[in-house]
């Protein structure tokens, strides 16, 4: 959240700057009133009205489509590969008595081969890095040209890599490894 704050900081001097911008009132009610109206049930507010109120409601924004979103991810064909551990379709409904399954009854409900292999290819193209990836912290496009906010993207990328060090750290002789949420792995944002 130091690097969200210290962007709002710069483009926002105060709580009234929030308050009196245009673009981004028109932003906050077009999700409250439009796109998701359940949210200020929520406790989304249609107005933003304090820098930390936007700091929040952002950051909340990129930890999920980055870090959340690898999380649930970057692991889904380690774990959905073996099919029994999360299988796509059932080919008989669940047995009435626990007692009765046998091995033959567990294959005859588990996916055929073809609807096996089908899981695992959709798995591996939603779980694998995505050609068009851009880490977090990094931006395929300038958008930021300011000094002080280049600054504080260089400040948050170096904050990356010490965190990735730590983890890699941490992962040293544990098998298997939990590379999931390295920083190096985990997008700007949801590319697929």
């Amino acid at each position: 959240m130091m690097f969200v704050s210290g962007v709002v900081s710069l483009y926002y001097q105060s709580d009234q700057d929030v308050q009196q911008d245009p673009e981004l009132q028109a932003w906050i009610r077009d999700i409250t009133q439009e796109g998701f109206t359940e949210l200020p049930s929520f406790g989304l507010p249609s107005k933003l009205c304090s820098r930390e109120e936007l700091c929040t409601l952002l950051s909340v924004a990129i930890f999920t489509a980055s870090v959340q979103h690898a999380a649930t991810n970057n692991g889904q064909f380690d774990w959905c590969a073996w099919i029994p551990n999360t299988p796509c379709t059932m080919r008989q409904p669940p047995p009435g008595d626990k007692d009765a399954v046998t091995m033959e009854t567990i294959m005859a409900t588990l996916p055929d081969i073809s609807q096996s292999c089908m899981q695992m290819a959709i798995t591996w193209h939603l779980g694998r890095p995505q050609p068009d990836a851009v880490p977090l912290g990094h931006y395929s496009e300038e958008y930021f040209t300011e000094t002080k906010t280049l600054e504080l993207i260089d400040k948050f990328k170096e904050e990356l890599r010490e965190i990735e060090e730590h983890i890699l750290q941490q992962n040293e002789g544990t098998e298997p490894s939990y590379l999931f949420l390295l920083p190096s792995r985990i997008e700007n944002s949801i590319t697929i």
